[in-house]
């Protein structure tokens, strides 16, 4: 009885440490299948990860092939730039003279469709005079009537500020500086090769006629229909 006693225990205890076995293996089990999904999941990110790292040396390849381009065409343009510059400087013609050139140029054009601009507006009887200058104050050109004059500021580019300056210049200095003008109505003209956006609106509206250069010796009227003139002389 002692020894079928002691077998039991011992039996029980081997039972014990088997159960105590399957749970570790239970337990392992289930941690191997963690790290089974987890190393699934690491390799779909390093797939992921190296499929990104291609697309991006891909575009990093054509990248590099613009800017070899961009450089190619930099550098034509800069030899381009340093032979207009040679050209400039062997001719002794600085910016300013070249601006000076255009803008003798804008005004000769513009004068040269002038005279059917205005006339197209109604004025009649009129003589045109060249660019006048007395004491601080130059005139592109006038047209003048019997009893009328009309002064004509020319830009290459017609911005808002210049038909404010003009405006102050006719309303407040020119009678005074060509006097020999006091009694006539006076108004006012103004003309560009180019036009920003609006300002032959703003100018119309402050009674001054806008003329652009069409094409050719062409000079197109820009005010509205039904326009009148703004008299400047008993402002």
């Amino acid at each position: 009885m002692e020894n079928a006693k002691e077998i039991w225990e011992i039996l029980k205890e081997v039972g014990k440490r088997l159960d105590d076995v399957g749970k570790r293996l239970d337990r392992l089990a289930k941690s191997q299948e963690e790290t089974d999904k987890m190393l699934k999941e690491t390799r779909k990110l390093v797939e992921s990860l190296a499929k990104r790292q291609e697309e991006t040396d891909k575009k990093l390849k054509e990248l590099a092939e613009r800017q070899a381009e961009t450089d190619k065409q930099i550098k034509v343009m800069s030899k381009k730039i340093e032979e207009i510059a040679i050209r400039v400087d062997k001719t002794t013609t600085s910016i300013s003279q070249l601006k000076g050139l255009w803008q003798n140029y804008t005004e000769e054009t513009i004068r040269e469709g002038l005279e059917y601009a205005l006339k197209e507006l109604g004025f009649k009887g009129f003589y045109l005079e060249e660019y006048r200058k007395r004491k601080d104050m130059e005139v592109d050109a006038l047209a003048v009537g019997k009893d009328y004059v009309i002064v004509v500021e020319v830009k290459t580019t017609l911005k808002k500020g210049d038909v404010d300056e003009f405006e102050e210049r006719l309303k407040n200095k020119f009678l005074k500086v060509f006097y020999e003008y006091k009694g006539f109505r006076l108004y006012g003209a103004v003309a560009g090769m180019r036009i920003q956006k609006g300002v032959d609106r703003y100018a119309s509206k402050k009674g001054l006629i806008v003329l652009k250069h069409k094409d050719g010796k062409d000079v197109k009227v820009l005010n509205p229909k039904n326009f009148k003139p703004k008299d400047f002389s008993s402002v």
